[in-house]
């Protein structure tokens, strides 16, 4: 409790200075709109199809979305399981994430995603969403095939939120890992400094995960937005079969919360998969991290894929 309450001073004291003062940042300032090509993602680079296996008989089409700040290609493990149970998946990759950011020329290209990702907001990342699945429904349509989703983190939220804005989008079953539905109290000490869009808060995922070396505050008040719209319009159009896998320890999920939510919402048709990381799990990897034999260990990462591919492929709830 004191080392909460010393983290919070540190951070309202800092709030203090930067509104007060003026101070500014080494590689802040927001380039002019001028110097950026329009907003507006490109398909190469917001959206990827992996193919089933060639062995494989056609089961579904997925759309796949990734958390915040992580390398869209670290969703590789699960597509690969998806791909091998026979589903089509279109990988998404979010505004200043993986490929997709505006690049003039005149900077590096990590320089040039990480302006994108101060540049982001949450309507952007859930009209990527959308497009992501719109291609998907009309590849599912074709094939006669379900339509499922499956996201992780930042990525699960906006695929719930999509289904709560737009009455067209229907999903067959869901797929959620550490869905940011419920935060800890611990993950909104950062709201106080809200006011400086263009501060980046330095990244602790391995560098082989971060897709970016820090996260914009940008970036954080559009999850934080999206996070309120889920809690204030949460209804039973979210009551389709889903699979939530959850580490009661996670850092940044309150396990308790989202059990307390699903229950309140009368969300009957969810089940919450509890996830305990495995002695060969990486320390270096949060609780969080639920994507990959390596961030769980190989035992609970089979147990995972075992209940991923049985929502891919059952027939009946």
């Amino acid at each position: 409790m004191a080392r909460r309450l010393i983290i919070i001073a540190v951070i309202l004291i800092l709030s203090l200075v930067l509104y007060f003062t003026g101070l500014s940042f080494t590689g802040l300032s927001r380039p002019e709109p001028a110097q950026w090509a329009s907003a507006s993602s490109s398909e190469d680079q917001a959206y990827q199809w992996f193919r089933k296996n060639t062995a494989a008989r056609l089961r579904g089409v997925a759309v796949v979305v990734h958390g915040l700040n992580l390398k869209p290609e670290r969703m590789q493990t699960v597509i690969a399981d998806l791909n091998s149970a026979g589903i089509d998946v279109l990988n998404v990759s979010l505004r200043g994430h993986g490929r997709n950011f505006t690049w003039n020329g005149s900077i590096s290209l990590d320089e040039a995603r990480l302006e994108s990702f101060r540049n982001v907001s949450y309507r952007l990342w859930l009209d990527e969403v959308r497009g992501a699945y719109l291609k998907a429904r009309q590849r599912a349509a074709e094939k006669k095939v379900p339509l499922f989703f499956v996201g992780y983190s930042l990525g699960g939220l906006l695929g719930c939120n999509l289904l709560l804005t737009d009455s067209t989008v229907s999903y067959d079953r869901l797929i959620l890992f550490a869905p940011a539905l419920s935060m800890t109290a611990e993950s909104y000490l950062l709201k106080p400094l809200m006011p400086f869009p263009n501060l980046v808060i330095d990244s602790l995922a391995p560098v082989s995960y971060r897709s970016n070396d820090g996260t914009p505050m940008a970036a954080y008040k559009a999850v934080f937005e999206a996070v309120e719209y889920f809690h204030n319009n949460a209804d039973p159009r979210l009551n389709i079969p889903t699979a939530v896998f959850l580490d009661e320890k996670d850092e940044f999920i309150s396990s308790s919360r989202l059990q307390e939510t699903v229950a309140r919402r009368d969300l009957h048709r969810w089940r919450i998969h509890r996830v305990q990381k495995g002695p060969d799990g990486s320390e270096r990897l949060s609780h969080h991290m639920l994507i990959d034999e390596a961030g769980v260990g190989r035992d609970t990462w089979r147990q995972m894929t075992a209940v991923m591919k049985q929502y891919v492929t059952m027939k009946d709830d």
